[in-house]
C-alpha cells in the first residue's frame, strides 16, 4: 500500500513539474518601451540598412560551417557566441540575421556577389532582460530594447573566428565540398571547387595581410571581452590590410611607407549615441569633430575586406567608393530624433520621490561639475551645441597613453582621410546637383561643425575636480541621462553597477563575468553573467579612480542613484 502511495505521489510531482515547466517555457517575454521616440521603420533602418561595410559574400556567410561544430553553421552562434541580438525577418533583413548585420547589393554591379556587413547597430544597440522576482511562475520576463545604447557584442573575437572559419574551410576537403554543395545547389566538380577556393582566398586576402602586419609588429592580442572595441586602431590595421593586399596583387604601387606600430588601446567601452547630435564630442578621448566625416571613417574602418572585383574597379579609391553616404545620412538624421531611454517604472519599479528630492543636491555636489553639459554660443548656422568637459579623475590611463604614443601622426592621418572623404562626397553631389547645391548641402550636413581632430587633453584644460587621485589620462565626461541603460561603467567598462561606481575601488568587484544582458534594478547595472571573465587587475582594465560619492552614507548613495535613474 505504501509503495502505491509513493508511486502516486511521485507521478503527481512529475506531472506538476512537467506542467509548470512547460507553462514556464511557453511564457513569452513582454517588451518594454523606453520612450526613445523612434518609429519601427527607423529602428529597422538603423538595425539593418547597409552603410557600405563588407565582411563576406552573403551566400558564403549563410553557409559557412562552424569549425568547432562542423554539423552546424557559423551563423547559429552569432547570438550565444558573440552577443549579437536576434532580429526577425523583414524587407531589410530577409534572412533573419541579428541586429547590426546588413546586406550590400552594390558589389553585384562589379561582378561580385552580394555581401554582408555590419552597421552602427552592431555596437550601438542593446537588449536588457529582466524577470520580476516575486515568486510567481507565471510572471513574464521582460525585454528592454535600448536603441543607440552601448552594445555588448565581442566584435574582435567574432572577426577572428569568422575569418578563422574560412581559413579552416580551405584546408578541410570534406567541409569545402559540403559548403560548395550548399552554395552551388549541386555536387561540385573539381573545377568548381577550385574556383570557390580561389574566391574565398581572394576576398579574405586583406584580412590576412592585416594579420601578418600585426604579427610582424608584435602587436599583443586584445582580449577585452564583450562591449569593448579599439575602433580607431582596428580601423587603421583594416585599411593597412586592404592597401597592402592591393600592392601585393599589383593593383597599386607601394608608397614605401612602413606602417606605424600602434598597439590596441586597451579596453574601451562603446559610448551611447543618444547625445551625439547635441554634443561637440561623442567618444572618450579622441575623435573627428565633423559628424559625417566621423561616421564615414567609422564605416570604412569596420570593413576588414572589400569585394575583390570592386577593388579591381576602383583601386585605391575603393575605400571611399564603398561608403553608402545616403544611408549613413538617413541614420544621422534619425539619431537627431533619438531620445535618451527612460526608466520604465511599470517594469523596474516606481520612483521614490522622497529619495529623488534628497538625491538631487547630492548630484549637484558630486556629479554636476563633470557631467553637466554647458551650452555653447550659436555657431555660424545659428545652432547651439553642448560642450563636454574633460577631466583626469584617476581612471585607467592605458587607452589614452597608447593613443598618444603616435597621437600626432594618427590625428594628421585621420584628418587627411576626412578631408578626402568630404571632397569626394562634394564632388559626387556636385556632379548630380551642381556646385551651389552641393556646397549648401554639405554646410547643412555639418551643422556648422568644423572638420578637425581633437584629443581631450589638448582640447580642454583639466579643471579642478577635487579628485584625490590622478592617472595622467584625460577623458571626456559623458552626460548621465539614461545612465541606467549604459552599464558597465567608466571608459573601459570596468565597473558593472552604479552602486559599485559609488564604492571605493577596493570594494569594487575585482573580477566579474560579462556578456550577459540581465538587468539588476537594485544596484542599477548588469548582473555578473556571461562567458567572459573581466579581470580588473589586467592591463587596461583597472577599476580605480573616480572617487566621487564614495564617501557618502549608504542612504545617501541610494538617494543619489534614485536621482540618476530619473534623469
Amino acid at each position: 500500500m505504501l509503495t502505491k502511495v509513493l508511486h502516486c505521489l511521485l507521478a503527481l510531482i512529475l506531472f506538476l513539474f512537467s506542467f509548470y515547466g512547460e507553462a514556464s517555457a511557453n511564457i513569452k517575454p513582454k517588451v518594454a518601451d523606453l520612450n526613445q521616440g523612434w518609429s519601427q521603420q527607423e529602428v529597422q533602418f538603423f538595425n539593418h540598412a547597409s552603410e557600405g561595410t563588407n565582411l563576406a559574400p552573403l551566400e558564403f556567410f549563410l553557409n559557412l560551417p562552424d569549425p568547432k561544430a562542423p554539423d552546424t553553421k557559423f551563423i547559429d552562434k552569432l547570438g550565444p557566441g558573440y552577443g549579437f541580438i536576434p532580429s526577425k525577418e523583414s524587407e531589410l533583413n530577409p534572412y533573419g540575421l541579428p541586429i547590426g548585420f546588413a546586406i550590400d547589393q552594390r558589389p553585384v554591379q562589379f561582378g561580385d556577389r552580394p555581401y554582408v556587413g555590419i552597421t552602427c547597430a552592431a555596437c550601438h544597440a542593446r537588449q536588457l532582460t529582466y524577470r520580476p522576482n516575486d515568486g510567481s511562475r507565471s510572471n513574464s520576463p521582460w525585454i528592454l530594447p535600448v536603441y543607440g545604447g552601448p552594445g555588448l557584442v565581442d566584435i574582435p573575437q567574432f572577426l577572428e573566428d569568422l575569418y578563422g572559419a574560412f581559413y579552416t574551410l580551405l584546408d578541410d576537403d570534406a567541409q569545402i565540398k559540403a559548403f560548395a554543395t550548399d552554395v552551388l545547389g549541386n555536387t561540385p566538380t573539381q573545377v568548381e571547387l577550385d574556383q570557390l577556393k580561389d574566391e574565398i582566398s581572394e576576398f579574405i586576402g586583406p584580412y590576412g595581410v592585416a594579420t601578418e602586419v600585426m604579427d610582424q609588429l608584435q602587436i599583443p592580442a586584445a582580449e577585452f571581452g564583450p562591449g569593448n572595441l579599439n575602433a580607431l586602431t582596428r580601423g587603421y590595421y583594416n585599411n593597412v590590410g586592404i592597401i597592402g593586399w592591393m600592392v601585393r596583387k599589383g593593383i597599386i604601387k607601394s608608397s614605401g611607407k612602413t606602417p606605424l606600430r600602434i598597439q590596441l588601446e586597451g579596453s574601451t567601452n562603446y559610448p551611447p549615441l543618444w547625445f551625439a547630435h547635441q554634443d561637440t564630442w561623442a567618444q572618450w578621448f579622441a575623435e573627428i569633430h565633423h559628424p559625417s566625416a566621423r561616421n564615414w571613417i567609422q564605416s570604412v574602418s569596420t570593413s576588414p575586406i572589400r569585394p575583390p572585383k570592386m577593388i579591381e574597379a576602383f583601386k585605391k579609391k575603393v575605400i571611399l567608393e564603398s561608403i553608402d553616404f545616403d544611408n549613413i545620412e538617413k541614420i544621422q538624421n534619425s539619431l537627431e530624433r533619438l531620445r535618451t531611454p527612460k526608466w520604465p517604472e511599470s517594469v523596474l519599479g516606481q520612483f521614490d520621490q522622497t529619495l529623488i528630492a534628497q538625491g538631487k543636491p547630492l548630484f549637484e555636489q558630486n556629479c554636476a561639475q563633470c557631467h553637466t553639459r554647458t551650452s555653447e554660443p550659436p555657431n555660424r548656422l545659428g545652432i547651439r551645441f553642448n560642450q563636454r568637459l574633460a577631466f583626469d579623475v584617476g581612471t585607467d590611463p592605458v587607452a589614452y597613453q597608447i593613443f598618444n604614443e603616435h597621437g600626432k601622426e594618427r590625428a594628421d592621418g585621420l584628418l587627411d582621410l576626412s578631408k578626402k572623404m568630404l571632397r569626394f562626397r562634394k564632388f559626387k553631389l556636385w556632379k548630380e546637383f551642381g556646385y551651389r547645391i552641393a556646397t549648401n548641402y554639405q554646410n547643412h550636413d555639418s551643422k556648422g561643425r568644423p572638420n578637425k581632430f581633437a584629443i581631450a587633453k589638448e582640447q580642454y584644460s583639466n579643471l579642478d575636480n577635487n579628485s584625490s587621485e590622478k592617472s595622467g589620462a584625460v577623458y571626456w565626461a559623458s552626460p548621465l541621462a539614461g545612465i541606467f541603460a549604459s552599464s558597465p561603467y567608466f571608459h573601459n567598462g570596468s565597473v558593472p553597477t552604479l552602486w559599485d561606481v559609488l564604492s571605493v575601488p577596493e570594494q569594487r568587484p575585482t573580477t566579474f563575468q560579462t556578456g550577459g544582458n540581465e538587468f539588476d534594478p537594485d544596484h542599477v547595472g548588469l548582473r555578473a553573467a556571461g562567458s567572459f571573465l573581466y579581470d580588473t587587475r589586467e592591463e587596461g582594465k583597472s577599476n580605480g579612480g573616480h572617487l566621487f560619492g564614495t564617501e557618502l552614507s549608504p542612504h545617501d548613495k541610494t538617494a543619489l542613484i534614485e536621482y540618476l535613474k530619473s534623469l
